[in-house]
C-alpha cells in the first residue's frame, strides 16, 4: 500500500522521502517567481501600473492647481445659475392709471471664465469702446469717487479714506505720521495719481496699455472687483445696461472670444408724471441697508436690491418685490458648439411683483397740491407788499387729507415741499441734476440746514403733530353734551370779557370789552368764541374731554397703511406730567387753566392731519374708519392678496348730540359771521366746516405767523348720507380762513362743480378774526405762549 502510494508521489508514511520533497518543491517556487518576474506579463503589468500612478499623481495636482480657472481652455462648457430679476409690482390710483411701473432693460453680466489677467484686460478694454459705441451705461459707480484726466478725487478726504479702507473692498489701513505712502503699499492712498498706480497694479495692467486704455480697462475691473467674491464663486456680475439688442447678439455670437459674456434682464423703476403728485404717498426705492438685508435676506433678497423707501413703496415692499428666478449659464472654450450645453429653457422662472391699487384720485391729488403751492406763493407775494419791519416769515408749508368719511379711503394726500421719485432712480444713473435733489431731500453736506427745514421727504399729513386750535372746539361740544353740562335744547353760556380761568387772565378776541354775551352752540361754533368753549371746557372737565377725544382717535395712531406715523399727544393730567419731568410739583399738577386752554385746541394738544380727518368723519357719521390709501393688492394671476380695512366702529353717541354740533359745523358756512361764509357760502354743495389759527408759541420768538387749519365734510345734507372729509395744515398759514380756498378747490374736483365766486370782483382786505365782523382790538396776552385769545380764525 505504501509502494502504491509512493508511485503515485505521495509519501505518507516515509519520514525521508517527505523531507527530500520539502526541499525540492522550495526549489521550485524560487525558480517560479524568477520565470514570472522575466515573463512578458509582468512587464506589462508593470507598465500599466506606472501609467496608472502617473495619472493619479497628475489629477491630483490638477485638483489642487489653479487649473480649474482655465478650464474655459476645454472642450466642455462649465454650468453655474445665476438669478433673474423678477419685474417690480406696479403702483395705479383708483382710477387705473399708472403712477409706478417697471420699465425691462438689456445689462451685460461678466462671469468667471477663468481667463489670464492680461486677457481679461484686453477684453474689458475692448469691451469698454463697445459700450461706448452702442451708448450703453456704465455700472460702476468709479467716476463718482475718481477721475484721471486730471488726476482728482471727487469727494471729501474723510469720504475717499473710508472709500478705500472698506474691508470689503480696497481695506487698506490709514498711514501713520511721516508714513511715506506708495502705489505699492497697502496704505490710502490721499494723492489720485499715486492711487491710480495703485489701481493699474492691483488689476496687473501691462505698461503697454496708456493713461486712457488703462482707466478703461479699470472701470470693469473695479465693478468686478466691488463684488470679487461672487464673481470668484461663480455669480456674473454685471457689467453695463441699457444694451442694445445689436450689441447682444455680437458678443453673444462671438462668445468663444468675448468669454465669460452673458445677457440678462434687469427692470428700472419707472415713475410716471401722477407720482411726483403722490411722492409722500408713494415713496421712491433705493439701495437696500445692511440692516433691512439683514432682515430680508432669509426670503431672497440680495445685497445689491433696490427697496421701497417711505410711502407705499416701503410699505407694500414684500408685495411689490416679487421673487427671483434662477436661470443655468454656461461658459464656452474655443472649442464653441462641441461643448456640453445646459437647457437655458430649466431653472425657476421669476414671479412678478404684485400690483398695488390705491384709493387715490390722481386729478383731486394734483389740484390739492397745486392748491398748497399757489396758497404758499399768495402768501410770499402779500408778504412783500409790506414794509420791510412790519414783514413776518409767513406760509412756507403744509399738509392736506381728503378721506370717504364711511370706509376711510383715502382720496388725496398731499405733504409741501414734496420731492420726485423719479430722481432717486436717475441719481444712480449718473443724471448730475437728479444727484443735486436727491441731496438735497435727503440734507446731505451743505443741503443739511435747509433739507431740516424745509423737509421735503417727510409726510407732514402722518408724521407732523400741531396744535389744532378752534378745529377741536366739537370735541369740547361733545363733552359738554355727553356730560350732560349742555343740551341740544339748552346750550346757552355767557360770554363775558375780561374773565379769567383759574387765575389767567382771558378776553374775547372779537369783543374784548364786553364780550358777546349769550351764545349757544350753534353761535358758539359760528363764532369760534374762546370763551364759551373754555366754560364748556372747566365745567366738563379734563378728564371728559380727554375720553371723547381719544374716541374719536386724537393723540391715537389711526393704523394707515404708511410707515413713520406719529401718535400725537392729547392734553390730560398723565402727558402733562411725562412731558414736564424734573420740574416741580405744582408745575406737574393740573390746573384750571390747563383745561380752559385745552379746551380750545391748545396747551398739550399736538395732532396729525391726518387724525384730524379721521376726527372730523366720525363728527360727521358717528363712526370711526381706519384710513388707508392701498385699496387692493393684485398677484400676476389675478388672485387679491390684500385689502384695505373698510370696516367702521360705531362710536354710539346720541345722533342728537352730533346733529347738534353739525348745525354748528353748518353755521360756519350759512352764518353772515361765519369764517367760512365768504367762501363757501354759494358753493354748490353743503359743507360743514370749522377754522382755527393755532399758536405755536414761536410768533414773537421768531417773527413768524401762526399755523392755519381747516376741516370739514360734505355734503351737510339731512337728505343726504355724508361722503368726503378734509383737513388742512398751513405752517406759518396765519389764519384757518386763508387755507379754505384749498379746500374748496379740492371738493369742486371731487365733485365736478365750478367755483360760483370765480367771475366775481376780488376784494382785498385784511384778514378779519374767527367770525369775520372786525379786526381784534388787541391782545395784552400776546407774549404769552398758550395765550388763549389769540386762537384766531
Amino acid at each position: 500500500m505504501a509502494k502504491n502510494l509512493k508511485d503515485e508521489n505521495i509519501y505518507v508514511f516515509d519520514e525521508d522521502h517527505v523531507s527530500t520533497n520539502i526541499v525540492s518543491n522550495k526549489d521550485s517556487a524560487t525558480q517560479r517567481l524568477l520565470n514570472f518576474l522575466t515573463s512578458r506579463y509582468f512587464v506589462l503589468g508593470l507598465v500599466f501600473c506606472v501609467f496608472g500612478l502617473l495619472i493619479l499623481i497628475k489629477t491630483v495636482s490638477l485638483q489642487f492647481s489653479d487649473y480649474s480657472k482655465k478650464i474655459s481652455a476645454s472642450s466642455v462648457g462649465v454650468s453655474h445659475q445665476y438669478v433673474v430679476p423678477a419685474p417690480r409690482g406696479d403702483i395705479v390710483d383708483s382710477n387705473g392709471r399708472v403712477i409706478a411701473t417697471s420699465q425691462e432693460i438689456n445689462v451685460l453680466m461678466l462671469a468667471n471664465a477663468g481667463m489670464e489677467e492680461k486677457d481679461l484686460n484686453s477684453m474689458c478694454l475692448e469691451l469698454s469702446y463697445l459700450f461706448d459705441e452702442y451708448n450703453c451705461s456704465p455700472v460702476a459707480d468709479l467716476d463718482d469717487y475718481f477721475t484721471v484726466n486730471p488726476y482728482q478725487f471727487l469727494k471729501s478726504d474723510e469720504k475717499i479714506a473710508l472709500w478705500q479702507t472698506n474691508r470689503n473692498l480696497f481695506a487698506l489701513k490709514e498711514p501713520t505720521p511721516n508714513t511715506v505712502v506708495t502705489y505699492t503699499d497697502s496704505y490710502v492712498k490721499s494723492d489720485p495719481k499715486v492711487f491710480f498706480l495703485y489701481l493699474r497694479r492691483l488689476f496687473k495692467i501691462d505698461e503697454n496699455y496708456n493713461e486712457d486704455e488703462a482707466y478703461r480697462i479699470i472701470r470693469i475691473r473695479y465693478q468686478i472687483y466691488m463684488d470679487n467674491w461672487s464673481f470668484q464663486t461663480g455669480t456674473p456680475v454685471m457689467i453695463a445696461k441699457d444694451v442694445p439688442e445689436e450689441l447682444i447678439r455680437m458678443l453673444l455670437e462671438q462668445n468663444y472670444h468675448y468669454m465669460g459674456i452673458l445677457a440678462n434682464k434687469e427692470y428700472r423703476r419707472i415713475y410716471t408724471p401722477l407720482a411726483k403728485y403722490s411722492s409722500h404717498v408713494v415713496g421712491y426705492i433705493w439701495p437696500i441697508s445692511q440692516e433691512r438685508l439683514t432682515e430680508l435676506a432669509p426670503v431672497g433678497y440680495q445685497a445689491s436690491d433696490l427697496v421701497g423707501q417711505g410711502g407705499v413703496e416701503a410699505q407694500m415692499e414684500r408685495y411689490l418685490h416679487g421673487q427671483y428666478g434662477e436661470k443655468p449659464y454656461n461658459i464656452w472654450s474655443t472649442d464653441e458648439e462641441n461643448g456640453f450645453f445646459y437647457d437655458s429653457g430649466l431653472g425657476i422662472d421669476p414671479v412678478p411683483g404684485a400690483t398695488v391699487e390705491l384709493t387715490i384720485d390722481s386729478n383731486v391729488q394734483q389740484v390739492g397740491i397745486n392748491a398748497i403751492k399757489d396758497l404758499i406763493a399768495a402768501h410770499a407775494l402779500e408778504e412783500q407788499t409790506k414794509a420791510v419791519e412790519k414783514r413776518k416769515k409767513t406760509a412756507n408749508a403744509g399738509s392736506f387729507v381728503m378721506m370717504n368719511v364711511q370706509n376711510g379711503e383715502i382720496i388725496a394726500m398731499g405733504s409741501y415741499p414734496d420731492f420726485d421719485p423719479n430722481d432717486f432712480v436717475l441719481s444712480r444713473e449718473g443724471d448730475a441734476q437728479a444727484k443735486v435733489q436727491v441731496k438735497y431731500y435727503l440734507g446731505i453736506d451743505e443741503y443739511k440746514d435747509i433739507a431740516a427745514v424745509d423737509m421735503p421727504i417727510y409726510n407732514r399729513a402722518i408724521q407732523q403733530i400741531y396744535p389744532p386750535g378752534s378745529t377741536f372746539k366739537m370735541v369740547t361740544a361733545l363733552a359738554a353734551l355727553d356730560t350732560h353740562v349742555i343740551t341740544p335744547q339748552n346750550s346757552e353760556v355767557r360770554c363775558v370779557s375780561p374773565t379769567e380761568f383759574g387765575g389767567m387772565p382771558w378776553k374775547c378776541l372779537e369783543m374784548p370789552e364786553t364780550g358777546h354775551g349769550i351764545l349757544d352752540l350753534t353761535s358758539g361754533l359760528a363764532t369760534s368764541c374762546n370763551i364759551y368753549f373754555a366754560k364748556l371746557g372747566v365745567d366738563s372737565t379734563i378728564n371728559e374731554i380727554d375720553r371723547i377725544g381719544k374716541s374719536l382717535g386724537l393723540g391715537e395712531l389711526t393704523g394707515i397703511d404708511l410707515p413713520g406715523e406719529d401718535p400725537g399727544i392729547r392734553a390730560n393730567r398723565a402727558n402733562k406730567a411725562r412731558l414736564r419731568q424734573g420740574q416741580t410739583d405744582e408745575d406737574l399738577d393740573w390746573h384750571v387753566a390747563d383745561t380752559a386752554q385745552a379746551a380750545i385746541g391748545q396747551f398739550d394738544n399736538c395732532f396729525t392731519v391726518i387724525q384730524l380727518a379721521r376726527y372730523t368723519a366720525a363728527i360727521a357719521t358717528n363712526k370711526l374708519v381706519t384710513p388707508h390709501v392701498v385699496r387692493r393688492v393684485v398677484a400676476a394671476d389675478g388672485s387679491v392678496l390684500y385689502e384695505g380695512s373698510t370696516q367702521a366702529l360705531p362710536l354710539g353717541y346720541d345722533q342728537e348730540y352730533l346733529d347738534a354740533i353739525h348745525v354748528g359745523m353748518r353755521a360756519v358756512v350759512d352764518s353772515p359771521q361765519g369764517t367760512a361764509n365768504s367762501k363757501l357760502g354759494k358753493f354748490g354743495v353743503k359743507v360743514a366746516c370749522k377754522t382755527g389759527t393755532a399758536e405755536t408759541g414761536f410768533e414773537d420768538i421768531k417773527m413768524e405767523y401762526s399755523n392755519g387749519l381747516f376741516v370739514c365734510y360734505a355734503p351737510c345734507d339731512e337728505n343726504k348720507e355724508p361722503e368726503v372729509c378734509i383737513a388742512i395744515c398751513i405752517e406759518r398759514g396765519e389764519w384757518g380762513k386763508k387755507t379754505i380756498d384749498i379746500a374748496k378747490k379740492l371738493l369742486m374736483a371731487y365733485y365736478g362743480v365750478s367755483d360760483p365766486d370765480e367771475a366775481a370782483p376780488v376784494e382785498h382786505h385784511a384778514p378779519l378774526g374767527d367770525v369775520g365782523v372786525k379786526e381784534p382790538e388787541g391782545n395784552p396776552d400776546q407774549e404769552q405762549n398758550q395765550n388763549p385769545d389769540q386762537n384766531q380764525e
